[in-house]
């Protein structure tokens, strides 16, 4: 399936930015499941400069600004040709050991509420990762504005509502309360329901002996397949962020908007 993309994001500054410094996670990412036929990355400020490609094969970009007054738009876009491996991810240009993911933070941290989602415990099953997704895509309802990027999973799960991002949140705790290594997965997914349509999307990756890295999706109750485009992955929505920015004596307030476009052309 080939999927174009036109992603937009508007930052608009009520004061001057002495200084800003933004780095760009804003590339797909390079695997089996998935190949680039054109990408590309723009600002209308300042200079993107290419930094390195981390050890979990993030392309990692920086802008360098000073004395910013206009708005700051980044765009990225192209088009990736993707394909359905049923969730298993292939081909990762990746130095981290899976064993780094069981750590929990404080977005993912479970209370009881769940660590009982699941009961029945088995190791190295994906018929129990099957279970933990399905478990959490009830645990919650989704509903759009009612949690911020700074809910954690407790909070989340305790309200009964969230989105993506907190769906995410919740199984990544479970998988690593029951010693699944998990993470955090940014990317778009093209879809006719309103789930993710109006931002990035948010998924789980599950690490499986004799499978490695699986894609989970408790907010649509499902593995990703050819759908979904992964430009990213993290410990947890924070550490997984497209686009970080850092001010420096910045005393005004900084409004963001976001634009997306996606195309799908099924494969003839």
């Amino acid at each position: 399936m080939k999927i174009s993309i036109n992603y937009q994001t508007c930052y608009k500054f009520s004061a001057e930015v002495p200084r800003l410094v933004q780095q760009l996670k804003l590339f797909p990412t390079e695997c089996s499941n998935q190949k680039i036929i054109d990408w590309s990355i723009n600002a209308t400020e300042g200079q993107i400069v290419e930094s390195h490609t981390d050890a979990l094969g993030h392309k990692i970009y920086n802008i360098y600004l000073n004395n910013v007054t206009d708005d700051q738009k980044i765009i990225a876009k192209g088009t990736v040709n993707t394909k359905n491996t049923y969730g298993v991810m292939k081909g990762l240009n990746e130095k981290v050991h899976p064993a780094c993911f069981i750590r929990q933070t404080e977005l993912t941290r479970p209370n009881k509420k769940i660590m009982n989602l699941v009961k029945d415990f088995e190791a190295n099953s994906i018929v129990f990762c099957h279970k933990m997704n399905k478990a959490v895509g009830r645990s919650i309802k989704y509903l759009t504005g009612s949690t911020d990027i700074n809910t954690n999973a407790q909070k989340s799960v305790n309200l009964g509502t969230g989105v993506c991002q907190d769906f995410a949140h919740i199984l990544i705790g479970l998988a690593r309360y029951n010693n699944y290594p998990a993470r955090y997965v940014n990317g778009f997914i093209a879809n006719d329901s309103n789930i993710g349509s109006n931002d990035t999307h948010a998924w789980v990756e599950i690490f499986i002996k004799d499978l490695g890295w699986v894609g989970f999706d408790p907010s649509n109750n499902t593995c990703v397949d050819e759908k979904y485009v992964r430009f990213g992955c993290g410990y947890d929505f924070s550490d997984s962020s497209m686009i970080k920015g850092v001010k420096s004596n910045f005393k005004g307030l900084e409004t963001l908007s976001k634009e997306i476009d996606i195309d799908v052309q099924t494969s003839q």
